[in-house]
């Protein structure tokens, strides 16, 4: 059987006319494994960072590769996930 990391669900809403698909971003991958909606306001990451780590990658990340401002953002913790998540 193979180990199962855990992993926390990121929700990232943008409310910015700046946006930009995340798969575009380098380092992006670092956060987690990412996805998009179809306009690319919603980020969906699947990640193994802890809340804190997740805001200031994220941050630098846009900040360094994009116009959007962090004002615009909203990060929201959803679900832990894991091996156990459904027990």
């Amino acid at each position: 059987m193979a180990f199962q990391l855990w992993y926390t669900n990121y929700f990232v809403d943008i409310a910015s006319d700046k946006v930009v698909d995340p798969k575009t971003l380098d380092g992006i991958s670092e956060l987690g494994d990412v996805s998009a909606n179809g306009n690319l306001s919603a980020w969906h990451v699947k990640s193994q960072l802890h809340e804190d780590d997740f805001k200031r990658h994220l941050n630098q990340l846009l900040s360094e590769q994009t116009e959007i401002n962090a004002d615009d953002v909203t990060v929201t913790k959803g679900i832990n996930g894991g091996p156990l998540s459904m027990l």
